[in-house]
């Protein structure tokens, strides 16, 4: 890893501090946090994105399956597995 990239991520790390004090020192954005965060506690988990994107592509997707012939299933043709 080059010498920039850890000096670079210290100095991303700084500022990042430094606006999370300058923000915490501001009463309005203190309401909104509080307020944001009683309401992650009260309101139910959601199910991660990843899974409802999957879901959703799912309902959208609109595939049809094969017609399966009307003829009746005959079980004796299939060899019989015994467990053991």
């Amino acid at each position: 890893m080059p010498e920039q990239k850890p000096s670079a991520y210290a100095a991303m790390r700084a500022l990042r501090d430094e606006l999370r004090a300058r923000l915490d020192e501001n009463e309005d954005y203190r309401a909104w946090k509080a307020l944001d965060e009683a309401l992650r506690e009260l309101e139910p988990r959601s199910m991660p994105k990843a899974v409802g994107l999957a879901l959703s592509a799912i309902a959208t997707t609109e595939t049809e399956l094969p017609r399966a012939d009307d003829a009746a299933l005959n079980f004796a043709e299939f060899p019989r597995r015994d467990r053991a």
